[in-house]
């Protein structure tokens, strides 16, 4: 069974769209967020299979996914032993970004 990592970078996106939802919109909302968040990357397994390929981050063997969840993309890398959650991307910003995240490290 595999095991699920959210990398540094996964945790800091979070806490930037937190604390930008909490001054923009409200503390609840952002609060809502986070454990949303919690509650997709938990979903992840067993069927990290059956999530689509990143179209943003293409590769022979699909190893970067994605769970759609509302106006965000959650990123997530498939290594042998492992799921590394790279990170959040809100879908109104430029896709070109997302391919920052084939540099994230565990």
């Amino acid at each position: 069974m595999k095991e699920i990592i959210i990398t540094a970078n996964a945790i800091q996106t979070v806490k930037d769209e937190f604390e930008y939802l909490k001054e923009n919109v409200s503390i609840d909302f952002a609060l809502k967020f986070r454990d949303e968040f919690s509650k997709k990357v938990e979903n992840i397994l067993p069927f990290y299979l059956s999530y689509p390929e990143c179209r943003f981050l293409i590769t022979k063997n699909n190893i970067y996914r994605n769970v759609i969840w509302d106006n965000y993309l959650i990123i997530f890398k498939i290594l042998e032993k492992e799921i590394l959650v790279l990170g959040i991307f809100h879908t109104k910003k430029n896709p070109k970004k997302i391919k920052t995240f084939r540099r994230v490290k565990r």
